[in-house]
């Protein structure tokens, strides 16, 4: 072939390859397509303040105003509000894409209150202070007029007293016109016995063992000091497993879940009450030992149920929502009891002690909750909200403890004058009843400030 020929043929293969180019061009890569996951679940995180309405705690000690047989508490109780903190934390994940979720929560709230209490007692002829539980002894108390004036009508007449008694130590016994006291005690507690004659006539006695104790006075217990502290702490924290149902927002963009599901709550309190006790004699100023009493009760109430309730939520404007809720709890509630008790009496360096406890088989019982709630949402970040709530439950059965029966204390001087004979006594053998569990119901309301986040 000649080169002229073969020139003109490359030329053609060239131009058309380039024709070919041109009418088929390579096609760009296309771009990446991202796909956003839904949030698996959703986290939030709540706490506030809270307050509890529970009920009384139990009156403190016994007086006899005057003399007149009518007993009364020396300390009424804790009646008010308990104020503290609440913190809260719930878990929601989607089971289908239908609204269909499991839900885990759980909450815990601490809250206190307290009282006190200090007098100077002026004309009672009875006192009486006792532990949760009583010791096994006797205590007499006996106390005689020498001017024809009835002891404890006033202060300045004569008089002599006597205090005996056993039971916790050696026999305890003091008998005297002037002031005196004297104390035994032993591995197994202590006695302590004292009394006033002329000028101011009384007569007490003390019992402490590791089966309870007792304080009683009877005469002119004018310029006695008698101080009583009592605070209650209670802890409430339960949790619930429940699935939900949520429908689809309609137009007005509002939405009705319902759920249920096994609930558990336990509702624990501990109550510490100090009482102290000081004889004085006005004249002389004798310086009597001091009785204390310290008492911790332990409440505890476990509750084991279910829940169901509502909500519905209404969106209010772009990213924030509004929910109201309601919802009611059935429970098998099971309560327990137990105290300790430390007495002591002392004077100076000197000093006596004696601990007991006590512990109650445990109560059960049906228990139910109702509650309300509100809840206002607003989106601060993507996939997180800020949350302000308030709410309200209603439980029916809350434990608390109470003294029944006879202390077994017995006054036998109803006139003031009787002679030769024991006025006021304290037998072991007759206290009946005791302490014993009781139960109210209780409001608790909150305020709450929290986030929620979806993951």
């Amino acid at each position: 072939m000649r080169p002229k020929t073969l020139l003109l043929g490359l030329n053609a293969a060239l131009l058309l390859s380039t024709a070919a180019l041109a009418a088929d061009p390579v096609a760009p890569a296309p771009a990446p397509v991202v796909i956003e996951e839904e949030p698996l679940f959703t986290l939030s995180i709540e706490g506030g303040v809270t307050a509890f309405g529970i009920p009384d705690t139990d009156t403190v000690g016994v007086t006899n105003i005057g003399g007149d047989n009518a007993d009364q508490p020396l300390f009424e109780g804790l009646d008010d509000m308990l104020y503290g903190g609440t913190i809260s934390i719930g878990m929601s994940a989607p089971v289908n894409g239908d609204g269909l979720a499991v839900n885990v929560s759980g909450f815990g709230s601490f809250a206190t209150r307290s009282g006190s209490q200090s007098v100077n007692l002026t004309d009672e002829r009875l006192l009486v202070v006792r532990a949760p539980s009583l010791p096994s002894g006797t205590i007499n108390l006996d106390t005689w007029d020498l001017d024809g004036q009835p002891i404890g009508t006033g202060v300045g007449d004569a008089g002599d007293a006597l205090a005996s008694v056993s039971g916790g130590g050696d026999a305890a016994t003091s008998t005297l016109i002037f002031p005196a006291d004297f104390w035994a005690s032993n591995a197994d507690g202590f006695s302590h016995a004292g009394v006033a004659g002329d000028n101011q006539t009384f007569a007490f006695g003390a019992l402490a063992t590791d089966e309870g104790a007792i304080f009683v006075g009877y005469g002119e217990l004018l310029g006695w000091g008698v101080t009583t502290d009592v605070t209650q702490d209670m802890v409430y924290a339960g949790g619930d497993i429940t699935l939900s149902q949520r429908s689809a927002s309609d137009d007005g963009g509002v939405a009705f879940t319902a759920y249920g599901g096994p609930s558990f709550r336990y509702l624990g309190t501990e109550t510490t009450t100090n009482t102290k006790v000081s004889p004085a004699e006005y004249a002389y100023g004798f310086d009597y030992a001091t009785f204390e009493l310290n008492s911790v009760e332990n409440i505890d109430t476990y509750y084991a149920g279910a829940v169901v309730g509502a909500n519905v939520d209404i969106d209010l404007w772009q990213g924030s929502q509004l929910s109201l809720g309601v919802g009611a709890g059935a429970y098998y509630a099971s309560s327990d009891y137990r105290s300790e008790t430390e007495a002591s009496v002392y004077r100076g360096l000197s000093r006596s002690d004696a601990t007991s406890s006590l512990e109650l088989d445990p109560v059960d019982g049906f228990a139910y909750t109702l509650k309300g709630d509100a809840k206002f949402s607003a989106e601060i970040a993507r996939n997180m909200q800020i949350n302000f709530g308030l709410g309200t439950e209603y439980l029916s059965r809350v434990a608390t403890s109470r003294v029944v029966g006879s202390n077994g204390v017995s006054n036998h001087d109803t006139v003031g004058d009787d002679i030769d004979a024991t006025d006021v006594d304290y037998n072991s053998d007759n206290v009946t009843g005791g302490t014993v569990l009781a139960f109210g119901d209780a409001w608790s309301y909150k305020a709450t400030v929290g986030l929620t986040g979806q993951f």
